[in-house]
C-alpha cells in the first residue's frame, strides 16, 4: 500500500490512512504517544485502537527491566499480525535506544527510531513511505539527546479526558547503579518555560481538568539553564508559581520527585498555590543506608525520613507515595526488614513495589550477592501486603474530612461514579439521593466526605450536594 511502486488506493484515500498507537513503561513514554497521535491526526491520519487493522503501528518501548523488553517484543509482534498489506511497524522508545539490533531482526519492523530522533517520526515515516528502503530501517543516534520536546496538538477523540500529561524535562545526570535510563535518554534536559505555560493553557482550553507535570527526573527541572530567562524561572518552584499565575480551571500534579529534589523553596510554592495538588510521589528504593549505598542513590534513609517529615509537617493530609526496590544485590533478610520498619514509621499512603532486573551495561549487573528469584517473589508479596496496610491506614486517616474530587467515571463496584481527590486517592462517589447521581458528569470537580473503603485501592465518599 505504501510502496512508491503500488501507491495508495482509492478507498483507502478516501477513509485516510489509519494509525494505531501502543506505550509501554513510565507516563513520559505516555505523554509523547499522546503527543505523536495529535500530531498524524493533526496530518490527516485516523486514529484507531491498537489491535485493530492499520496501515501504521507505532510502539513506543520501555526497557528499564528485562519484563519491559519482553512485553515490548510481545506488543511488536501482535502489531505486526494486524498490519494491513503493505503497512508499516514502527518501534521507537527506550528499547529502540539501547538494543536497535535485535529489534532490526524481528520481522516485520519496518522502521526503528531512537529517542532523539522520535520527534522526527511523522517525517521519517513519509521518507520510508516514499522510499521504502529495506525493512529494519535504522535511525538511532549514539548517543542521545533531547532537542524538541513534543507537544500536544489539540484534541484527539470526542469523549472527554479529565487528566492530561504534559512533559517539562527529559533525561537524567544521576548514576543509580541499577538504571540503564541516563543512557537512553540522555543528559536532563528542561523544557523552555514558555512553552510549559502555554502548553497549559491550550490543554485547559481543550476541557482537561487535571495536569500532570512529568519527566524523567522531574526534580531537576531549570539545572541545566545557563541564565534565568525572560519568566525569571530557573527551577521547578518557580515554574510552579508561574502556573498558578496563569489562573487555569484545573489543577496540577507533580509527578514523582527525587528527595533531593524536597526543598523548602519547593515546599514554600505548593503552599503558596491554590491549584497544585497535595500529593508528593517520592521514590525511596530502599530503607536500608547500606544498600542505598549500593545502588548509587546519594542519600540515606535518614535523609530520605526527614524529607517526608517536612512534608507532612506542612501538609498532614497530603497523599505521599514511594518506589520500593526489592532484591537488589546483598540484601538480606534485615535489610528488608529495615525497608518495612521505615515504611511503617513514615506511614506513606502508597507504593510501587518492584523486584531488581539485571540490565546490561549497568555496575549492579556485576555485583555479588544477587538475590535468588524465589526469594524476590516472597519479599515482594510481603511488601504488597506492607502497602495495602499503608492504603488502608491513610484511608482511615482521612475518614470524615471533605476532599475534592475529579469525577472520571462510572466504574465502581456499585456502578458509581468514580474520581481522584487531590491526594491521589481513588474514589467511589454515594450520592445522597438518585437525583444528585443523575446530576454528575464525567470530568467535573465535587466536593465528598470520605467515609470508608470498599478495599485498600478504592475509598468511599459521600457526595456533597451544591
Amino acid at each position: 500500500m505504501f510502496s512508491a511502486k503500488e501507491g495508495l488506493d482509492k478507498d483507502k484515500q478516501k477513509r485516510g490512512r489509519r494509525v494505531a498507537f501502543y506505550s509501554l513503561g513510565c507516563r513520559v513514554n505516555f505523554d509523547e504517544v499522546d503527543c505523536l497521535r495529535g500530531r498524524f491526526i493533526r496530518e490527516g491520519w485516523t486514529a484507531v485502537p491498537f489491535g485493530q487493522e492499520a496501515d501504521l503501528f507505532v510502539i513506543n518501548t520501555c526497557t528499564v527491566t528485562q519484563v519491559a523488553d519482553a512485553d515490548s517484543r510481545k506488543v511488536i509482534r501482535r502489531a505486526v499480525r494486524s498490519k494491513s498489506a503493505g503497512g508499516l511497524v514502527v518501534v521507537t522508545g527506550c528499547y529502540a535506544q539501547r538494543d536497535p539490533e535485535a529489534l532490526r531482526q524481528l520481522e516485520g519492523v519496518d522502521l526503528i527510531l531512537g529517542n532523539s530522533e522520535k520527534s522526527q517520526l511523522v517525517e521519517l515515516v513519509n521518507r520510508h513511505i516514499q522510499d521504502r528502503r529495506l525493512a529494519g530501517d535504522l535511525w538511532v543516534a549514539d548517543e542521545p539527546q533531547t532537542r524538541e520536546f513534543l507537544r500536544h496538538e489539540g484534541k484527539q477523540s470526542q469523549s472527554p479526558r479529565t487528566r492530561a500529561t504534559l512533559k517539562i524535562q527529559d533525561g537524567c545526570d544521576e548514576a543509580c547503579t541499577y538504571c540503564i535510563i541516563p543512557s537512553v535518554r540522555g543528559v536532563s534536559v528542561s523544557r523552555a518555560p514558555a512553552e510549559v505555560l502555554r502548553e497549559a493553557e491550550q490543554l485547559a482550553s481543550l476541557g482537561f481538568k487535571e495536569i500532570a507535570l512529568t519527566g524523567v527526573n522531574t526534580g531537576s527541572y531549570g539545572k541545566d539553564f545557563s541564565k534565568q530567562n525572560r519568566e525569571g524561572i530557573s527551577d521547578l518552584a518557580g515554574l510552579i508559581r508561574a502556573l498558578d499565575a496563569l489562573g487555569l480551571p484545573l489543577r496540577y500534579r507533580l509527578n514523582s520527585l527525587e528527595p533531593p529534589s524536597i526543598t523548602e523553596s519547593l515546599l514554600d510554592a505548593i503552599e503558596d498555590s491554590s491549584s497544585f495538588c497535595r500529593h508528593f510521589h517520592v521514590p525511596l528504593q530502599h530503607g536500608d543506608s547500606r544498600i542505598l549505598r549500593r545502588m548509587g542513590r546519594g542519600y540515606d534513609a535518614e535523609f530520605y525520613a526527614l524529607k517526608i517529615r517536612s512534608i507532612q509537617a506542612r501538609f498532614p493530609n497530603a497523599g505521599i507515595g514511594a518506589d520500593v526496590m526489592i532484591g537488589f544485590p546483598g540484601e538480606e533478610k534485615s535489610h528488608f526488614e529495615n525497608t518495612k520498619a521505615l515504611l511503617f514509621d513514615l506511614s506513606p499512603s502508597y507504593l510501587h513495589v518492584f523486584s531488581y532486573s539485571i540490565r546490561g551495561g549497568t555496575p549492579a549487573e556485576r555485583m555479588g550477592g544477587q538475590v535468588p528469584p524465589e526469594i524476590k517473589k516472597l519479599r515482594a508479596r510481603e511488601m504488597h501486603e506492607v502497602e495495602n496496610k499503608l492504603r488502608t491506614n491513610f484511608i482511615k486517616r482521612l475518614a470524615g474530612q471533605t476532599l475534592q474530587v475529579l469525577i472520571e467515571g462510572k466504574k465502581g463496584p456499585h456502578q458509581g461514579w468514580t474520581g481522584l481527590t487531590d491526594s491521589f486517592l481513588r474514589v467511589e462517589l454515594r450520592p445522597q439521593s438518585t437525583s444528585t447521581s443523575q446530576d454528575l458528569r464525567e470530568n467535573e470537580f465535587v466536593r465528598a466526605i470520605l467515609c470508608g473503603s470498599h478495599n485498600p485501592k478504592l475509598a468511599i465518599a459521600e457526595l456533597i450536594p451544591t
